[in-house]
């Protein structure tokens, strides 16, 4: 499944790629307003997928929907996913995810049509804590947003419903490192599932997690939905939150009201230092939901192209 589109939209979409560190080639879709004039000055926005994503599900279409309401927009692959470069592909690398988001700004600003004093930034799901990560040391990004947001880092350690404790964290560390081992030894990486056939026990989001990327709902060829078992130790280590301080742009977190994940956003609004933050709940909708449902993806976009209007004007 692709992006859906409305083809008398007036939106140009151009495939681009860029480089980053490591000679990575980063693959990505830019879109173009409506009556686009290549001589005027236009705001951006960055649209980071979530983990185990590609540009053409949710993170394409928050781009397309808001390259309708005058922003240009680019949706890219992360390195080791999708058409970007890197190996072994399904590496889920967070800290690298970050740096993609610092190339993608560079990119930006390469763009006469561009702005570079109005780029923002938008991130769903894990994509949410990475524009968060990013956004401290990154001033270039003026304004940040997340769509059901999540910290990888606190997700993996804490659980998604946070009810992993300490001693099952390290155990899991443990199989991870020996792993890696029997893979240092000539084994073949392992591949696992991230939202495998549901069970009683599996959360909410992982559930719907399994019917969004697994089923036509918005399977995409080059998002299986595996990764790199020696990724969750990455994972682990990562924090969104741990230089939060130094995030003082407007922020806007949204979040559906049945969501599982609404602890994360409770706690990044809670860490977040500055004045202008805000969270903005879609009722009835979950986490997962708010990727491709029209009931809670029209709201979100309303409430975006506002939040975006506002923090990146003139």
């Amino acid at each position: 499944m692709v992006t859906p589109v409305d083809l008398n939209s007036g939106v140009v979409v151009r495939k681009v790629a860029f480089l980053r560190s490591n000679n990575i080639v980063l693959a990505g879709n830019l879109f173009l307003p409506p009556n686009f004039k290549a001589e005027a000055k236009y705001p951006a926005v960055l649209s980071v997928h979530p983990a185990g994503s590609v540009k053409e599900q949710s993170a394409g279409l928050y781009a397309y929907r808001l390259a309708e309401q005058g922003f240009v927009t680019l949706a890219f692959d992360a390195a080791y996913a999708g058409e970007s470069g890197g190996s072994p592909h399904w590496s889920e690398a967070p800290y690298e995810r970050v740096e993609d988001i610092r190339y993608a700004v560079d990119y930006l600003v390469t763009l006469p049509f561009v702005d570079e004093e109005r780029i923002g930034a938008l991130g769903l799901c894990a994509g949410g804590g990475y524009v968060i990560n990013a956004a401290q040391t990154e001033r270039r990004i003026r304004a940040v947003a997340g769509v059901s947001a999540a910290d990888i880092g606190a997700a993996n350690r804490e659980g998604w419903l946070k009810n992993r404790s300490v001693e099952e964290q390290i155990a899991l560390l443990e199989d991870v490192g020996r792993q890696r081992t029997r893979e240092a030894r000539g084994e073949p990486l392992l591949k696992v599932y991230m939202c495998p056939e549901p069970t009683a026990q599996t959360a909410p989001s992982f559930r719907e997690g399994y019917e969004y990327y697994r089923t036509q709902r918005a399977f995409h060829p080059r998002a299986d939905n595996f990764y790199l078992r020696r990724s969750q130790a990455s994972k682990m280590a990562f924090s969104a939150v741990e230089n939060i301080y130094l995030l003082t742009q407007p922020v806007l977190l949204i979040a559906g009201s049945k969501a599982d994940s609404a602890w994360q956003t409770e706690r990044f609004f809670k860490a977040l230092p500055g004045p202008d933050k805000e969270v903005f709940t879609i009722e009835g909708y979950s986490h997962i939901d708010l990727y491709d449902k029209p009931g809670a993806v029209n709201p979100a976009v309303d409430k975006l192209s506002a939040f975006f209007a506002r923090t990146l004007a003139d």
